[in-house]
């Protein structure tokens, strides 16, 4: 009998043992943490479910698979396409529908451009399960083993060919909604409910076409619809009656000058404008009241826009401008033919200031007192020395015999509108502007004038005489030109004295007009002198420069009006001492005569 703790050698008696390794393995699987053994018994069991799942599906899509709403579990790769190819075709017939109440839109899938790629589909389907790393395999195969489904899409279609269906649907179901409102009844303030409107969910609608178009699925759609709070609500508008009611009690009454004019209470009414603010925006100022914003409160006033309109166009009656002095240069002497005369103008600011306090005045005596300020002349005759204007500047001259009986009527009342005009420094001198309407009421008769692409008799025929006399001294005085337009053709009244056509000024206001500026630092007067069918344009002022003019000359064509031509000439600016300062080139070009022919040989009555 062996002796206690004794180990035995016997051969036999070490069956069933293992290997002293084995027994070490063994050991050591025994020593590991529980959790570790069991993580990797789960492994094994993995391996072996996953296998056990390929092998099942050899060659098939994997259970729980669908593309484009097709359900392909179990199928090969070709019975998947033939399925889902058959789907498609059928689905392509179909049409979805977008239901709203008792109206419905009908949308034709193959109106909408429609385009499946079932093969890539279908290999989408196939591969889940089968890409990736052993664990993304393993997680798809298991999601597939206990029955949660996954759908894969290849498709797609013509945003321009929904977007037409979507907005038909929204014209017929958004409407605005309608803010609470005031109205009157014999001057006493009522509320016009505020309505709700709808307005359809585009985005939500555009999802669900694409969800539905995914899934090759005709089922109906509900229209998604939305309801539009009004911004300004009945209530907060009908607590504020008794202010509004407070504003149109009595009419304003508004003095000036010993003359008086009522400000009626309908006036006052349309003055009135109520709104609301909108609520607060938490995520802009992160203020946790503003989570649970109030209902938006009316505010009410009056609309200053409104009540300054008012007072410009009851201004517009009062004004009156300042006239300036009128000059005359004689002898080279500077003195006034006409004396200034001061203005009179609303002091608009203090006289909208003042109703909208006499608004809030309690009572039936409601008066305002306009507040009206003088204005003097910039020219008055107190200090003729300080305008500068010393000298002839320049001298522009035109010579038009032979020129018809009516032309000169046309040319004299034109020059007379420039007769003894003055030209503040830094003015811009616009002849169109000067000039004002043409008419019988200012003297003028028909005669021929250039309109388009022929001549015709229009009243003021003949202006262009005068505009081309201007722009002669405007050149000479050394003025900057700063809009000048030829005439279409060469006509002869503008070509003395170079013999060539080319130094013209045409105008048509407001389309087209003669502009230069008054740069000498001082004013400018302008005196006009017409003898027969000879017109001078002088400039008065301070004389620093003088404008000199070179040519024109023909750069092709002649005198033969008949014929297209053109000319250019220069124009040297130089100062005193007849150092040039700059120079400046004026092309002209013109088309034959004969391209404008007279289409109305009768006068206007």
């Amino acid at each position: 009998m062996p002796k206690p703790n004794q180990k035995l050698s016997d051969p036999l008696l070490d069956v069933g043992r293992g290997t002293d390794q084995e027994r070490q393995e063994l050991n050591a699987w025994q020593r590991m943490p529980i959790w570790l053994r069991a993580a990797g018994g789960l492994f094994l069991l993995l391996i072996v479910v996953t296998a056990s799942f390929e092998l099942m599906y050899a060659g098939d899509v994997y259970a729980g698979v669908s593309a484009d709403g097709v359900y392909l579990g179990g199928l090969s790769k070709s019975q998947a396409l033939q399925r889902l190819q058959n789907r498609v075709a059928t689905f392509q017939g179909d049409a979805i529908t977008i239901s709203n109440g008792n109206t419905d839109l009908n949308i034709p899938v193959a109106s909408l451009d429609v385009k499946y790629d079932t093969q890539q589909a279908v290999d989408l389907a196939f591969n889940f399960g089968r890409e990736g790393s052993l664990w993304n395999q393993a997680h798809e195969q298991l999601r597939a083993l206990f029955g949660h489904s996954s759908d894969f899409d290849a498709y797609s279609y013509s945003d321009d060919q929904l977007v037409p269906f979507i907005l038909g649907l929204d014209n017929q179901i958004s409407t605005p909604s309608q803010n609470a409102s005031l109205t009157f009844d014999n001057q006493n303030a009522q509320v016009t409910p505020g309505q709700a409107g709808n307005r359809l969910d585009l985005g939500g609608l555009t999802e669900q076409v694409n969800q539905r178009l995914s899934q090759t699925s005709a089922t109906a759609i509900a229209a998604p619809v939305y309801q539009l709070s009004p911004d300004l609500q009945t209530a907060p508008l009908q607590a504020a009656i008794g202010q509004i009611n407070g504003y149109v009690s009595a009419p304003i009454t508004v003095s000036y000058s010993g003359k008086t004019n009522v400000i009626d209470q309908s006036t006052i009414i349309s003055w009135v404008e109520a709104s609301s603010l909108a609520p607060k925006n938490f995520m802009q100022t992160l203020n946790l009241t503003d989570l649970y914003p109030l209902p938006p409160a009316a505010t009410l006033g009056l609309s200053q826009a409104a009540v300054a309109s008012y007072v410009a166009n009851l201004a517009s009656g009062i004004d009156q401008p300042a006239q300036n002095a009128t000059l005359a240069m004689a002898n080279s002497t500077l003195s006034v033919t006409s004396p200034s005369q001061n203005g009179v103008a609303v002091d608009q600011a203090d006289a909208v200031n003042q109703i909208v306090s006499s608004l809030k005045e309690t009572g039936s005596a409601r008066t305002v007192n306009l507040k009206l300020d003088t204005t003097t002349a910039a020219v008055n005759g107190n200090d003729l020395a300080s305008l500068g204007i010393t000298g002839l500047l320049s001298e522009g001259e035109t010579y038009f015999p032979e020129s018809p009986p009516d032309r000169l009527i046309n040319v004299r009342a034109g020059a007379a509108r420039f007769n003894d005009v003055l030209l503040k420094p830094g003015e811009v001198f616009s002849f169109g502007a000067i000039l004002g309407a043409v008419g019988p009421a200012q003297g003028y008769v028909p005669e021929l004038v250039i309109d388009g692409n022929h001549e015709d008799f229009q009243y003021g025929g003949g202006l262009c005489q005068v505009s081309t006399t201007a722009f002669r001294a405007a050149l000479l005085a050394g003025l900057p030109i700063n809009e000048r337009l030829n005439h279409a053709f060469a006509i002869s009244y503008y070509t003395w004295p170079y013999g060539v056509p080319g130094v013209d000024a045409t105008i048509y206001y407001p389309q087209v007009d003669l502009k230069f500026t008054n740069d000498t630092g001082h004013y400018i007067l302008i005196q006009t002198i017409m003898n027969g069918d000879d017109l001078k344009f002088d400039f008065y002022g301070t004389k620093t420069k003088v404008g000199v003019i070179r040519g024109p000359y023909f750069v092709s064509g002649s005198n033969d009006a008949t014929k297209a031509s053109h000319t250019v000439f220069y124009r040297d600016v130089e100062d005193l001492t007849g150092k040039v300062l700059s120079t400046n080139t004026f092309q002209t070009y013109y088309q034959p005569s004969v391209n404008y022919p007279i289409i109305n040989t009768l006068e206007l009555n």
